[in-house]
């Protein structure tokens, strides 16, 4: 697999970022993405969480909270959403972007679980933002990740990122 095949594969699943999102509960179920995390090892638990929520200022306090960490000698990756000029933006690790190769890897390692999960579709299929948070995760704790800070994606009680059992939550601005 090539990285425009990994990203291909990952996009070809239903984005509620680009499309509106039901209002049917059924679509918002954690057990699904928890699952997928579960046939990966569990990475979302390898390493301490922040967790960000609010409406403004989410991507520059993640931001700002990931460099006091990283500054004070912990290993911070950080995942943010949504991303100015590639979706790579989305994760990086002290700084720097999950590279395509990381990406490709992490993409095979995934591929199998997720058509698992898909397969017994118990909760429902996974979506794209579940993919490139379970990626995330997996990309953490590959890097060996002391802390991850975590933006809150797409909100509400059943947003991805809500996996985690944070040890600081920090809520911005709402409007």
């Amino acid at each position: 697999m090539n990285y425009q095949q990994a990203e291909d594969y990952i996009f070809s699943y239903t984005d509620y970022e680009k499309t509106p999102m039901p209002h049917d509960p059924a679509f918002y179920d954690l057990r699904r993405v928890e699952e997928l995390l579960a046939r990966l090892g569990n990475p979302h638990l390898a390493a301490k969480s922040v967790h960000i929520a609010g409406t403004k200022g989410k991507g520059s306090v993640a931001a700002m909270v990931a460099s006091a960490l990283s500054l004070a000698g912990y290993t911070t990756g950080l995942y943010t959403s949504p991303h100015l000029h590639t979706w790579r933006e989305r994760m990086r690790v002290g700084g720097e972007l999950i590279s395509e190769e990381e990406f490709v890897a992490l993409v095979g390692r995934l591929k199998p679980e997720v058509e698992a999960v898909n397969r017994k579709a118990t909760y429902g299929q996974l979506t794209t933002f579940e993919l490139l948070t379970a990626l995330g995760f997996a990309f953490f704790k590959l890097k060996g990740a002391e802390f991850q800070v975590l933006e809150v994606g797409m909100g509400g009680t059943f947003d991805a990122t809500n996996v985690i059992t944070p040890e600081v939550c920090i809520i911005t601005s709402i409007s």
